[in-house]
């Protein structure tokens, strides 16, 4: 009879490595979508961060220049006011 003890050992040895690994495996896997996820999470935050930002900046910049706008309609009303209050005389 062959004793396979030796074999045996070798094979549970090999299973038990194997088991190692593919637990080695399945944490870098999970580690690896937790760092996508993370990554995916961060960007959007940050799109979303900047998209408001623009808003805001788009919105301040239409504020003033809706204010300088204004102000030279009223600078030019003003002007044209005056102009006219005040014609040349004949010459």
């Amino acid at each position: 009879m062959v004793d396979l003890t030796a074999l045996n050992a070798t094979i549970a040895s090999l299973t038990t490595e194997v088991a190692r690994t593919e637990g080695t495996e399945a944490s870098a896997g999970v580690l690896i979508a937790g760092f996508a996820a993370a990554i995916k999470t961060a960007v959007t935050a940050a799109l979303t961060a900047d998209a408001a930002a623009n808003a805001a900046s788009i919105t301040a910049a239409q504020q003033a220049i809706d204010t300088v706008t204004a102000r030279f309609s009223a600078a030019d009303d003003t002007l044209g006011a005056a102009v006219a209050a005040n014609p040349l005389p004949a010459a």
